[in-house]
């Protein structure tokens, strides 16, 4: 159940992102501060909860490597990485192209 919520506010942040991409009948700088508020969100979020989450486990004695973890655990920092990446590629791909 912890794992949930470590999880939850990217699902927050991931609403915010959508709405903002899809929304088209809201003024535009609101739409761009949602999507840049969301993507940011998304990034910093994903990358503190894994090193965060990664601390925690080896603070107390759990295993480290990958192949000795359970599967919700490999599930949850799974998750948090994949967001993490294709959120990063997304954004310098529209920066790269603007």
């Amino acid at each position: 159940m912890k794992k949930v919520w470590i999880a939850s506010p990217t699902f927050i942040l991931l609403a915010m992102v959508l709405v903002g991409a899809v929304v088209t009948g809201i003024r535009p700088h609101l739409r761009n501060n949602l999507l840049g508020f969301g993507a940011m969100g998304l990034i910093g979020y994903s990358f503190v909860a894994v090193f965060v989450y990664g601390i925690a486990l080896i603070a107390h004695g759990q295993p480290s490597k990958l192949s000795e973890m359970p599967l919700g655990r490999k599930l949850l920092l799974g998750y948090l990485t994949a967001v993490w990446a294709i959120t990063m590629a997304v954004v310098i791909f529209f920066v790269a192209r603007n």
